[in-house]
């Protein structure tokens, strides 16, 4: 049978042990917040860069339509670069 001062010390350590644990918890909720904050910056900028290349993509069209069919040299290509790049975005986006 422990005594009161045993029970107490034993009190005593399970106390600290959840205080280390509480304040580990704190600093990784702390961090995993600091890392929402960045993920949600990131993603701010990619459908800006989303958002762009779309009117980039549609002035492209635009002058190919406009042209008569006719495309300048490497302007399919730079169309397509676009849209990969948007592709790629949007895969970010979802990740």
């Amino acid at each position: 049978m422990l005594t009161l001062t045993d029970r107490l010390r034993v009190v005593e350590e399970k106390v600290k042990h959840l205080v280390d644990a509480h304040g580990s918890l704190r600093k990784k909720a702390a961090e995993l917040d600091a890392q929402a904050q960045e993920n949600r910056r990131k993603a701010e900028v990619l459908k800006a860069r989303v958002a762009e290349l779309e009117r980039e993509n549609e002035v492209l069209r635009k002058g190919r339509a406009a042209g008569g069919g006719t495309t300048v040299p490497g302007t399919k290509e730079r169309i397509d670069e676009l849209v990969n790049e948007i592709d790629s975005c949007l895969a970010l986006l979802k990740a």
